[in-house]
Formats: structure tokens, sequence, C-alpha cells
């Protein structure tokens, strides 16, 4: 119950700043992303899944094939922790070009 609690107030807090392209945890900043326990980071992952798959989509290419859930969750801590300020989907962007050469 706590769990579902913690997603639905972190969905609407993030929805009313939301802007016209990206809305949830993406507008979310790093920091807060490192500060989430690492039993709920799972939301911030499901999120960064669905980002990537709507990038597959409308870019008709595939990003990401082969690579495993715990380096995707370390790279995104990492580059994180070194942007604090910045937003998860920032974080998630920068993921895609890294990831994508």
């Amino acid at each position: 119950m706590k769990k579902i609690l913690i997603i639905l107030s972190l969905v609407y807090s993030n929805l009313t700043f939301s802007e016209s392209s990206i809305r949830g945890i993406g507008l979310s900043k790093c920091k807060t992303f490192n500060n989430t326990p690492i039993e709920e980071k799972v939301i911030y992952m499901s999120w960064t899944a669905g980002f990537i798959s709507s990038h597959n989509i409308l870019k008709k290419k595939l990003h990401n094939k082969n690579i495993k859930y715990n380096l995707s969750q370390s790279w995104l801590e990492s580059y994180c922790f070194n942007n604090p300020e910045s937003s998860f989907k920032n974080a998630v962007e920068y993921f895609l070009k890294e990831f994508t050469k």
C-alpha cells in the first residue's frame, strides 16, 4: 500500500509541473532519483523503459539492444550523481546517445 501511495504522489506531483511533451517521473531532478531507495527505483526504470520504447517507435530504430537492467540503473545513477540538477528525462536521453553509437 505504501508503494502505491508513493507512486501516486510522484505521478500527481510531477503532472502538475508537466511540460507539453514529457510527463511524470521524467520531470523530476536526478537528485530525486538518486535519493530514492533502491527497491523503489524500479518505478524510474519502468519509466525509462517506456520512454525508450516510445523513442524506438518514433525513430523507427531499436535502441539499447542487449543492455542489462543493472547496467542501465548503474549508469543512470552515475550520471545523476554527477548532474543532480538535470532532469531524469535528460539523463535517459544522454543514456540513449551513449549506448546507440
